[in-house]
């Protein structure tokens, strides 16, 4: 094929002239579909959890628990919005750097550091969660079962959310390693 032909393919290939801003409002970070999808699943997150937040107390008799129980609830349910949070805010902020491989080596780390982070707030929102309905019960051999039952469930999601997560490292590594030892394309 010669430069005539590739220039003729590519003139035919068709496809509607694209304005500047048509161009820059589709390479938004915000109008990605993963991203949509990521926000409507904090936006629901955060309204169902704010809802728990506000019926806990008269629902499930937060009055008759233990300041303590309470405390643990909400402190957990906060920490867990704020997680999410901060784990939007971390994936739209992109990263600035000289060359293609810096920016995705940065990206992988600041993952790395929200999945700890996300891990650990998941594990003590279980924790708040258990302490605080465990907190008046008066336990016999089937409560206790139901106890030790209810921490194995929650322990195998906590490690669900781990095997995601270490998916999702494993993959920016392999995409960081995929540059080579000395490639570095400059943005």
């Amino acid at each position: 094929m010669d430069l005539n032909e590739l220039k003729s393919g590519w003139q035919k290939a068709g496809g509607s002239f694209k304005s500047e801003a048509d161009l820059r409002r589709m390479t938004r970070i915000m109008n990605h579909p993963s991203i949509k999808k990521i926000r409507t699943k904090l936006v629901i997150e955060i309204i169902v959890l704010l809802f728990i937040l506000f019926i806990y107390y008269d629902w499930f008799d937060g009055d008759q628990k233990p300041f303590y129980a309470n405390l643990a609830l909400v402190a957990g349910l906060l920490l867990y919005i704020v997680n999410d949070v901060i784990g939007l805010i971390c994936i739209l902020k992109p990263v600035n750097t000289m060359n293609l491989k810096e920016s995705v080596a940065e990206y992988l780390m600041r993952v790395k550091r929200l999945s700890v982070f996300s891990v650990i707030i998941a594990f003590l929102y279980s924790i708040s969660i258990m302490i605080f309905f465990a907190s008046a019960i008066n336990f016999t051999k089937e409560k206790g079962l139901v106890l030790v039952f209810s921490s194995v469930i929650m322990f195998q999601l906590i490690l669900l959310s781990f095997n995601v997560w270490k998916k999702r490292i494993n993959n920016l590594k392999q995409q960081v390693a995929d540059f080579g030892p000395d490639e570095a394309i400059s943005v």
